[in-house]
């Protein structure tokens, strides 16, 4: 059985009610801060069951500037169970001792910028296209950054969102990063 692949979100639909687009701003300030202190058990509360995470190799070519990539090759392709059992579960305190890919942590810090917001055809959900960058430093001297651009699906979740998809169209063909498995 062949897996379904998501599809690259057009910018198509009405632009998000204001209020909307500012609780997403407060909630994805959130999210970057959950995922900069490493706390994933944390982040994956704001996941959706079905959640998928995609990271396509970006194409390189002389003939057009725009953001594009290979569906067949993937950095990353990933599910909310996926995560939670290789991700999270590398970093408990039972774990961490032999995670040496993970000794030292890496910092990160994540810069979101240019949210745009559009309302989609199912009730209160929502795409969310913005401009990303996480930098990364591991002993002081091991740097390096992913910048790029994010697709989410987000659907409101009480009085806060739930991340049905994440979709990332990095910059660089080549990651030169001390981790690539990282949540941008």
């Amino acid at each position: 059985m062949t897996k379904p692949r998501w599809v690259h979100p057009t910018t198509t639909g009405d632009p998000a009610p204001l209020g909307v687009h500012q609780e997403l701003d407060v909630f994805y300030a959130y999210e970057a801060e959950l995922l900069d202190e490493w706390r994933l058990d944390e982040w994956l509360d704001l996941v959706d069951e079905n959640f998928t995470y995609l990271v396509p190799a970006p194409l390189v070519t002389d003939q057009h500037p725009q953001l594009g990539y290979d569906p067949s090759a993937l950095f990353m392709d990933e599910t909310r169970e996926s995560i939670n059992e290789n991700w999270a579960a590398r970093l408990t305190d039972d774990n961490i001792a032999v995670s040496w890919a993970d000794r030292p942590p890496v910092r990160t810090r994540r810069f979101l910028s240019a949210l745009r917001v559009r309302s989609m055809d199912r009730p209160y959900t929502y795409l969310a296209r913005l401009n990303v960058r996480v930098a990364m430093v591991r002993h002081g001297t091991q740097s390096g950054d992913m910048t790029g651009e994010r697709f989410d699906v987000v659907r409101r979740a009480g009085d806060s969102f739930s991340i049905m998809s994440r979709f990332v169209v990095l910059l660089d063909a080549v990651v030169a990063a001390p981790r690539i498995r990282t949540i941008v």
